[in-house]
């Protein structure tokens, strides 16, 4: 099986190999996927780290060998904290624009250096080495999303959708949860009031037919963040989410989590 490295930015992942199929989610600079079908310009993909599979562009790809996929797997992540940094490239001296959320394989924290094959860079922005996983970091960085716009499947601060938002969160303080809000409410202990829950704890809401379509991120004094439109900020209770804008509630809630 082959193996491969993620050498843009963001790469669209999508349901079928084709431009106009509909994107399931992003990949970010340095996501590691196993290669499971090659059709062309396009590579159906599985991520290493969890299980969730799309059809990406071939050349967004970097091949590396199964030693070091391996030991990359292994390591501890390291994730740009910017929401936007920078790199270059140390064959050319070209520049690379990362965004926040972004892997830095193999990171050498003393020097700054970071690559995978035969890329080498020089990274010249901050990362998450450090975070502490409390909860009032996790509302910290979810803030730092506040008005990103929403994209179906988006992941990064210039496109995010409520599961993306929740995921990335979580993901730069080292935990891991599915992409999908409905697998995400699967993680995770439940609450069963909305009194027992505190800020940075991940609440859900289903549609009509009692599928999980949605989700955000508790903040302190009732508010909660969420990408609806564009990552904003509600009020919620034991109901649902309020929008004072709309003058009613838009989101019943349905199951509210803690990873603490």
């Amino acid at each position: 099986m082959d193996f491969g490295i993620c050498q843009v930015v963001v790469s669209p992942g999508r349901a079928e190999p084709a431009d106009q199929s509909e994107i399931k989610m992003q990949l970010v600079f340095g996501d590691l996927v196993k290669v499971i079908e090659v059709r062309k310009n396009w590579t159906q993909v599985e991520m290493v780290k969890y299980d969730y599979t799309c059809w990406c562009d071939t050349k967004h790809f970097t091949i590396i060998s199964a030693d070091e996929a391996q030991v990359i797997k292994d390591q501890k992540e390291v994730r740009v904290s910017d929401i936007t940094s920078t790199a270059i490239f140390n064959n050319d001296k070209t520049y690379l624009h990362l965004i926040k959320g972004c892997l830095l394989p193999n990171y050498d924290s003393k020097n700054k250096t970071f690559g995978f094959g035969d890329q080498e860079y020089q990274f010249l922005g901050n990362t998450n080495e450090g975070f502490e996983l409390t909860r009032e970091n996790i509302v910290k960085t979810t803030l730092e999303y506040v008005n990103s716009p929403y994209l179906w499947g988006g992941n990064s601060p210039y496109g995010i959708d409520c599961s993306g938002l929740t995921q990335m969160t979580y993901l730069l303080y080292g935990i891991q949860i599915p992409r999908d809000a409905k697998d995400q409410a699967l993680v995770g202990e439940t609450l069963s009031f909305f009194d027992e829950a505190l800020p940075g704890d991940l609440i859900y809401f289903d549609n009509s037919e009692g599928v999980i379509t949605h989700v955000g991120i508790l903040l302190p004094n009732n508010e909660f963040i969420h990408a609806s439109g564009h990552v904003r900020i509600d009020k919620i209770d034991h109901q649902g989410i309020y929008r004072e804008d709309f003058g009613k509630y838009t989101h019943k809630t349905r199951i509210i989590k803690t990873l603490f």
